[in-house]
């Protein structure tokens, strides 16, 4: 997926700095190779471009946080132990914990080499409040469509809100929270617990999204309506095939 905005350049010299970072010979010989969200990649540099901090430490709180969401979605993503190879199913599953945990504590590292320790706090405060969420939705006893994709669109934007809310830049939070549920509706539809007409609920949300961004200044207006466009192009690119 390639994002078509003015600053596609900056976005994936930056995804070149986090592969750099992540890039471990051992570890990527036994787990999948980290994936990369662009989308919330460029949310966050959105967000951070709109305050007065240096490019080199805006970068630098970019890359330690999308760090923290590798971690978080390996662990999401770690192997179950049924399967016929349950020795090598529980081995894929040690070294996937180990994974996101490696790639977690990079995030202290770099925080405290760059004196933004406060941001340690910040992001401490997410993970928790996002794994509290994960074991919501675990144990959800509720039939609620409505609570559930709540839950679910609180896991994938609540990194970025808290780092928008830090830096009181959110306005457009609301906005990036709607998009990056369509995302997850979209490339998370099979993975869901509950019994939904997925696609009613999608073409509701896409219109609920695009609703939100109509609100939006002209110039925001026609970047989110890019970003959000390129997951539903995505989408459908891939029905076609």
């Amino acid at each position: 997926m390639i994002i078509l905005l003015a600053m596609e350049r900056e976005l994936q010299q930056l995804k070149l700095q986090i592969e750099e970072t992540v890039h471990h010979s051992f570890l990527l010989k036994h787990i999948e190779k980290p994936e990369i969200d662009e989308y919330k990649l460029y949310f966050l540099h959105y967000i951070l471009d709109k305050t007065k901090i240096a490019p080199n430490v805006r970068d630098q709180l970019i890359i330690t946080t999308m760090l923290v969401q590798i971690a978080l979605d390996i662990h999401e993503n770690i192997p179950d132990d049924t399967g016929t190879d349950r020795l090598s199913i529980e081995m894929d599953s040690q070294l996937s914990i180990l994974a996101g945990d490696y790639f977690s504590g990079l995030y202290y590292s770099i925080l405290a080499d760059i004196n933004e320790r406060e941001y340690i706090t910040v992001l401490a405060t997410a993970i928790k409040q996002i794994n509290e969420l994960k074991m919501k939705l675990y144990f959800m006893d509720s039939d609620s469509i409505e609570d559930y994709f709540e839950i679910r669109k609180q896991i994938q934007s609540l990194l970025i809100k808290y780092i928008a809310e830090h830096n009181q830049v959110n306005q457009e939070i609301h906005v990036i929270e709607e998009i990056l549920l369509t995302k997850e509706l979209i490339n998370n539809a099979s993975t869901y617990s509950i019994e939904v007409d997925i696609q009613d609920i999608l073409e509701k949300q896409v219109n609920k999204t695009k609703g939100m961004i109509d609100m939006l200044p002209e110039r925001q207006k026609q970047e989110f309506l890019q970003v959000l466009n390129s997951i539903i192009y995505q989408h459908t690119s891939s029905e076609m095939e």
